[in-house]
């Protein structure tokens, strides 16, 4: 695995086009523009971008709910995976969670993206169940977890 030095920030107006086109490369149901301009303007979500080079190459977004914190997605440009920007997004999803209090953090997960499945085990997430054809194109089980925090 490669190890590049990524930087994550909060993601801005600026952000919109890059984060979409992101969003059409890694999802067969890509949020739009409009989408994630709603939910940064949201006062109960964040979201976050990393860059390498100055280029966004992954981006991720969290609900904050009360005492639950839902992940929306994480998404990263293909030719930039395994190289820790997915890790760096989800430990500032994380760590906003922390900060907001959360006790629980959720998201789900196609069954089959099991490298997905790992990065979220290696944080401590924990399968809760399995969500029967939760995605389409192709029709596809999501997984369930969860991130109890202390």
């Amino acid at each position: 695995m490669r190890t590049d030095a990524v930087t994550v920030r909060a993601a801005g107006e600026d952000d919109i086009s890059a984060l979409a086109a992101l969003e059409q490369l890694c999802f067969s149901a890509p949020w739009s523009e409009g989408a994630l301009r709603e939910t940064l303007e949201s006062p109960y979500a964040k979201l976050f971008c990393a860059e390498l080079d100055g280029t966004v190459i992954a981006y991720g977004g969290v609900y904050l709910l009360g005492d639950d914190a839902d992940i929306t997605n994480i998404a990263t440009h293909p030719d930039y995976r395994r190289r820790g920007a997915a890790a760096a997004i989800l430990s500032a999803l994380c760590v906003c969670a922390d900060e907001h209090g959360v006790q629980a953090v959720h998201l789900e997960v196609r069954v089959s993206n099991a490298p997905a499945i790992a990065l979220y085990e290696k944080f401590g997430f924990a399968v809760d169940g399995i969500r029967k054809n939760y995605y389409k194109n192709p029709t596809e089980n999501a997984v369930l977890m969860t991130l109890s925090r202390p």
